[in-house]
């Protein structure tokens, strides 16, 4: 009977399974399958941790950002009325400051034009002066020619001024 069953095995595909069932049973304790495929199942639970952690800080980072960007508007409102407001005070500055500048460049000018006038007057007085000098020289001068008593006249008057001051 032990030569019907051996028959039996050699013609069947069993004994080729068995065998086959037998190298795989050796080389899977060799390889240490087992160990290998817990070394993947970790190594594939490590990188889905991995990814959970790298999901959630992003999601973090993603609602830090979202938070800045919803305050972005507010923020950029608030610069843009300061730059408003600064371009005032300094556009009223400059304005101030000019019409100071102006009311300065008036004032120097009415003085200047005062000036000026103060010294053409007095240019023209002095030249009339001098002017008027000259024509009474020469009316004396004509006077006493044409009129030699009116020359002595003038001295002996001269004459008594000078004893009246003195006595």
């Amino acid at each position: 009977m032990l030569d019907v069953i051996i028959d039996y095995f050699g013609r069947t595909n069993l004994f080729n399974f068995i065998i086959f069932a037998a190298v795989f049973i050796f080389i899977f304790y060799k390889i240490h399958l087992g160990t290998m495929l817990d070394k993947s199942k970790n190594n594939i639970v490590e990188h889905i941790e991995n990814s959970k952690n790298t999901k959630a800080e992003s999601e973090s980072h993603l609602k830090q950002i979202e938070e800045t960007l919803a305050h972005i508007e507010e923020e950029v409102e608030g610069i843009i009325k300061k730059s408003e407001e600064n371009a005032k005070l300094v556009g009223s500055k400059i304005l101030d400051d000019a019409e100071k500048l102006v009311s300065n460049i008036k004032e120097n000018s009415r003085k200047t034009v005062e000036n000026k006038s103060a010294l053409l007057k007095n240019d023209i007085l002095q030249r009339t002066s001098e002017a008027s000098i000259e024509v009474a020289k020469n009316h004396i001068i004509n006077e006493l020619n044409n009129n030699p008593d009116l020359h002595n006249r003038l001295i002996d008057e001269s004459i008594e001024a000078l004893e009246s001051y003195r006595g």
